[in-house]
């Protein structure tokens, strides 16, 4: 009661200020939206859109997820701590139904949503970060169903080496490196980043690497964008799939190449890309390794604790890799803007788990096979009048397996004053299912290789108010009906769960986003963001028991607040309540048994805050995370720490 007492008279005070300035309100128009097909600033975009700005950051969080789980409608489910392993969903989605990209290219894996998040940068690579809620799929193309996070990296502007040494709870190290180099019209940039933790309790240690390269160059009129990335992560995944399990590990790598081609004339623009994403992911039920389980004539032995498995043969092994190529030509005209294009996409998996069955073995390990092609053309067109916002488009998707659907939609948006936006739109949005859901198996599991895609026929309304040049009001209201939705089903306890389109879920949503930017030197406040938002789903269904968990975010509160305290000091609040929706089984470790009885998600409350002194070209920064040691779970059963402190220095030459 007292935090909103004292943040009461600060937000009066901001309105009454920005009233007295409101006369010569100019907008920054200028800032493109890059995850779209057409090129539109902040005032045309009709989609609900937040966007995350590093260029003005000097020091480094834990990550980019820390930022992402305090925007609006995203939900990112952490298992452990920082981040090692965590799941994003949109607006109450699935981890399967939402879009990740890397500067517009699709980083979706076909065999799991669960590596969405396995990308090869840090926040030091980061321009910005465009959140896009809700249905996008007529633009970004498929498994953007609930809503989609391109992450933007930063184009060199001048010769420059950034170190970043950081060190915190359990013995936890966090290193990078950028290097930027600017020759002419030539730019590079190179990082390097390396992390290791002791973690927080027993099998939760991890140790990853990054590795990012970039390089911009003119080619006549054109320019050309090369990337490279590769990420390797290793770690205990302490009752991450199953609480029976604590010894569970994981090994993932992860590579991307991409060229991009680019081209801007003064009606006319066109870009050509070309790209190559692999995964391999080798999942340990039992942990391999000297101080945990080998493999000892045919049986897994822990000498440690006294275990023998005799059940267990092999480890789950997969590759997955994605290579596609597409291209967007956009034409301004007197009736407005419009974009065509097209986008190849092959995905394939070798497996010893997931796929159809090899005559021989691959690579020395894989038996299972399977791939699919995806061919899409694109449509748009906006019509934009300093009133007046229309835009319209069209998704054609042809994939070998399920033939042609169309993915629609429409917005609109009218001015009412220069500065209060209304707008509605009606959206088709689609997913295709994982190679998981449609081929794995376990005593307990069944996928169905005749599975069908999800769609959703969205509707929503809202109204982007407009305080000054960065400060603004949006709510937004928000239907979606699931058909099709992908369940593990069954008739009796005494069957598999079986992978089926039998569920339908509904879901109404509002979202409310304040975020005032431009105190100047009004107060001792630099930034105040708040963030609400409310979920309700439905499951319509069959007779069958179903495994669909409706366990969004039902409420979720954030508030943050970056204030000066001296000169070169400055500190960062933040503040979150969240209720998560629905109930689980408690597991009791000691017993290795479920309790009979469920329990609701409680509410939890975080505190964070983080204090930088920036100098010259060195800043350092001191945080802590969950300073009110509360105890809560993300996903059932699988612990995450309590207060936690991290500490860092940041070199600029």
């Amino acid at each position: 009661m007292k935090k909103i007492v004292f943040i009461i008279p600060i937000l009066f005070s901001y309105f009454l200020y920005s009233q007295e300035i409101s006369k010569d309100t100019v907008f920054l128009d200028d800032v493109l939206i890059e995850s779209s097909r057409l090129s539109l600033n902040e005032k045309q975009i009709l989609r609900p859109l937040q966007i995350i700005d590093f260029q003005n950051n000097t020091i480094s969080n834990s990550g980019y997820n820390d930022l992402l789980k305090s925007s609006t409608g995203i939900d990112i489910r952490q298992r452990s701590f920082a981040f090692v392993q965590s799941d994003l969903s949109i607006r109450g989605g699935s981890f399967d139904q939402s879009l990740v990209l890397l500067n517009g290219i699709n980083l979706s894996d076909p065999q799991t949503g669960h590596h969405s998040l396995n990308i090869p940068i840090e926040l030091l690579n980061l321009q910005k970060i465009e959140v896009i809620y809700g249905p996008f799929t007529r633009t970004l193309g498929t498994n953007a169903m609930t809503g989609a996070v391109n992450f933007i990296t930063a184009k060199p502007e001048k010769n420059e080496v950034l170190l970043d040494l950081q060190y915190g709870s359990f013995n936890t190290l966090n290193s990078g490196l950028k290097i930027s180099n600017v020759i002419k019209n030539f730019s590079q940039s190179f990082s390097f980043s390396y992390s290791k933790s002791d973690g927080f309790i027993e099998n939760t240690d991890f140790n990853r690497m990054n590795f990012y390269y970039e390089n911009f160059f003119p080619l006549n009129k054109s320019q050309i964008k090369t990337i490279l990335g590769y990420t390797d992560k290793n770690f205990g995944a302490y009752s991450f799939y199953s609480p029976k399990f604590k010894y569970q590990y994981e090994k993932i790598k992860t590579g991307i190449a991409a060229v991009k081609l680019m081209n801007s004339r003064e009606n006319l623009k066109w870009d050509y890309k070309i790209y190559y994403r692999f995964l391999t992911d080798e999942f340990q039920l039992f942990r391999e390794g000297e101080n945990f389980y080998l493999l000892e004539d045919g049986k897994w032995i822990n000498k440690l604790i006294g275990d023998t498995v005799t059940w267990y043969h092999r480890h789950n092994r997969h590759f997955s890799s994605v290579a596609g190529s597409g291209f967007n030509v956009e034409k301004d005209s007197r009736f407005g803007k419009t974009s065509f294009g097209a986008e190849f996409r092959h995905e394939s998996i070798y497996s010893n788990v997931l796929g159809l069955d090899l005559q021989e073995i691959k690579f020395g390990v894989f038996d299972k096979f399977d791939y699919r092609n995806n061919f899409s053309v694109f449509a748009e067109h906006g019509y934009y009048t300093k009133k007046t916002l229309v835009n319209l488009g069209i998704m054609s998707l042809y994939n070998q397996k399920y033939g042609i659907n169309n993915y629609y939609g429409i917005d609109a948006g009218y001015y009412v004053t220069e500065k209060f936006l209304i707008k509605a739109g009606f959206n088709k949005s689609m997913r295709v299912p994982t190679y998981t859901e449609l081929y794995y198996s376990d005593p307990a599991n069944q996928g169905n290789p005749d599975l069908l895609p999800e769609f959703a026929f969205n509707f929503e309304g809202g109204i982007k108010y407009f305080l000054y040049k960065k400060s603004y009001l949006n709510i937004n209201l928000y239907q979606r009906y699931g058909n099709n939705i992908i369940s593990w089903v069954r008739e009796n306890p005494e069957q598999k769960w079986i992978a089926q389109n039998l569920t339908k879920v509904n879901t109404s949503g509002v979202e409310v986003f304040l975020s005032l930017n431009d105190f100047k030197d009004f107060f001792f406040i630099n930034k105040v963001n708040i963030i609400y938002s409310y979920i309700y789903q439905t499951k319509l269904q069959s007779s069958f028991e179903s495994k669909y968990a409706i366990d969004h975010l039902k409420h979720k509160f954030v508030l943050n607040v970056n204030h000066d305290l001296f000169k070169f000091v400055s500190g960062s609040l933040d503040f979150n309540i969240y209720k998560r929706n629905g109930e689980y089984l408690p597991f009791n470790f000691e017993q290795n048994v479920y309790l009979p009885n469920a329990v609701e998600f409680d509410f939890v409350y975080l505190l964070n805050y983080r204090i930088t002194a920036q100098f010259k070209n060195i800043s350092i920064f001191l945080s802590v995370e969950n300073i009110l040691n509360k105890k809560f779970y993300d996903i059932p059963n699988v612990p995450v720490p309590g207060v936690t402190f991290m500490s860092g220095i940041k070199f600029k030459i």
